[in-house]
């Protein structure tokens, strides 16, 4: 409660500082617009009152009105309209483009685990490089971009460690996305190669579409859908709703229906078949392994499945063109229908020590924040961001056979740099 009202603050000092920040930048705009248009220079007025009308303020319906007198005697409507007729001008110099990418990025985590007796706690980092090619090919108002990259990660730890992850990882990917004035639809695939699960083959689909427009705002709806040969899947469709204006205060609020599986868990025991009760056990996690004149038991099963509601906010403010601070958090709510089963000894059951079978559905709260910094120019860029993650599952037995913890909590600074050409 104590972070969220921390969010909730920072919400409001943003809201109301871009209030007073958007009217002060828009009246210097205006009498620079002003200015320019009594010294006769026509393309700097116009491009002055458009700097001007992206703020918020109280010269927003005089603008536009003389943005419209100036268009107008320049036949074109708006200034949508100038950009295309531009556009169309150097359809031939501008139809295709080629792009070279790269990212690196330096992270270190801190990792707490509540609940298991060991008090689970560690410190890590990793380091990350992206190198990848983007080709553009624009049709009329569609844009088709091909891309191709390489990533790898190093992951830095203690070989006695609480990260259930590889120490390095090599991920070659393809990815095609075509765009128009109101849509957005991407298909990719790759190959992920890490020293503890070998070659994993994944795809994943996403959609976004706008049903509303109006200036600044827009909604729609979008969904996100990933597979791979390990039968590990997530899904999630749902709508959002936002405000960006091109400088100042922007957010997107969005709610979402989300679908996770990941592979089950089994553990088995054997039992001797000539003996009484109270006679041999043996316990494994392999059911390949024979042990003599006895009968495999299934002891325990865990199915790793998440449905539920999701609900995402972002926010941020754009000061101009390279400089930007961005709000990210999401909360979830998961159900198992499918129960957890697994058996335990008890010192009696109807008068005599024996095993019962438990169960257990799954209910799990997650959710994360991210604070990030970000300048950017027109070749390379740069971030800085801390970002936190918890999950806490509700309810939980004790006893459980997979599960020790109720609760973690995952920490991350990250320092990154992008490259365009």
């Amino acid at each position: 409660m104590r972070r969220g009202g921390w969010f909730l603050l920072l919400g409001c000092v943003l809201f109301f500082t871009n209030g007073a920040f958007a009217h002060a930048v828009q009246d210097s705009l205006f009498e620079k617009a002003l200015d320019a248009e009594s010294a006769g220079d026509v393309v700097q007025t116009i491009a002055l009152l458009e700097q001007a009308n992206s703020y918020q303020g109280k010269y927003n319906a005089e603008i536009r009105e003389i943005l419209d007198s100036y268009y107008e005697a320049l036949q074109m409507k708006d200034s949508s309209t100038r950009d295309s007729a531009v556009s169309f001008a150097s359809e031939d110099s501008a139809k295709n483009r080629l792009n070279f990418l790269s990212r690196v990025e330096f992270i270190g985590i801190k990792y707490d685990e509540y609940g298991d007796s060991l008090g689970a706690n560690e410190y890590s980092g990793e380091a990350y490089l992206q190198i990848g090619a983007e080709y553009e090919i624009r049709r009329g108002t569609l844009s088709h971009f091909f891309m191709a990259s390489f990533s790898t990660v190093q992951f830095m730890r203690e070989d006695g460690t609480v990260f259930d992850t590889s120490r390095w990882a090599f991920t070659p990917s393809l990815e095609y996305t075509v765009q128009g004035d109101r849509f957005v639809a991407s298909l990719g695939g790759d190959v992920n190669i890490s020293e503890r699960d070998g070659a994993v083959f994944g795809v994943n689909l996403a959609v976004e579409k706008d049903f509303y427009v109006l200036e600044d705002y827009r909604a729609g709806v979008s969904a996100f859908g990933y597979l791979n040969d390990r039968i590990r899947t997530h899904a999630k469709i749902g709508g959002y709703w936002e405000y960006r204006p091109q400088y100042g205060f922007w957010t997107n609020l969005s709610l979402s229906g989300r679908f996770e599986r990941d592979t089950s868990v089994s553990a088995y025991f054997w039992h001797s078949t000539d003996t009484g009760f109270g006679g041999f056990w043996e316990y494994g996690a392999d059911s390949s392994i024979p042990v003599l004149d006895s009968v495999q038991e299934r002891y325990y099963l865990g199915r790793n499945v998440k449905i539920g509601p999701e609900v995402r906010m972002q926010m941020g403010f754009r000061f101009n063109k390279m400089f930007s601070l961005d709000f990210l958090g999401y909360f979830f709510w998961s159900y198992n229908p499918f129960e957890d089963e697994w058996m335990t000894f008890v010192d009696e059951v109807e008068g005599q020590a024996g095993w019962v079978n438990l169960t257990w559905n799954r209910e799990i709260l997650q959710g994360s924040a991210r604070l990030r910094l970000n300048w950017h120019g027109e070749h390379f860029g740069t971030y800085l961001s801390v970002w936190t993650y918890f999950l806490r599952y509700l309810d939980l037995p004790s006893g459980h056979p997979e599960i020790y913890a109720y609760a973690y909590i995952l920490g991350e600074i990250r320092l990154g740099a992008t490259f365009r050409f």
